[in-house]
């Protein structure tokens, strides 16, 4: 891909992923064809800071786990959050902003 393309890419997405994989990202994108590009432009990737707003209001519902596709996670949080006394809601949402940015991650290296 041309190294125009690909700082496009980067910088509009690198607030919706991880800062120490960027160097990866960049090298990917560099083998990756040009053919990709609207491919990889156009997909949707999930906004870290809006789960992270769901993990804190909607957290112990577990809709923070639904919205990055962690089914199971999710319904196993709705169903046993509360069993854990409010702690597993209470550390997701430390945990929700990287692993939004994981989840786009690895999303985008399934479409690299």
């Amino acid at each position: 891909m041309t190294e125009n393309n690909v700082r496009q890419i980067i910088s509009s997405l690198k607030s919706n992923l991880p800062e120490d994989k960027l160097y990866i990202i960049k090298r990917k994108l560099e083998e990756t064809p040009d053919e990709k590009f609207d491919e990889i432009f156009c997909a949707k990737f999930h906004n870290p800071t809006h789960i992270l707003l769901f993990s804190i209001f909607l957290g112990s519902l577990g809709v923070d786990r639904f919205l990055i596709g962690d089914t199971g996670l999710g319904i196993g949080k709705l169903l046993l959050g509360w069993a854990t006394c409010g702690i597993w809601p209470l550390m997701d949402i430390f945990f929700s902003h990287s692993k939004a940015k994981q989840k786009n991650f690895d999303n985008l290296m399934m479409l690299l």
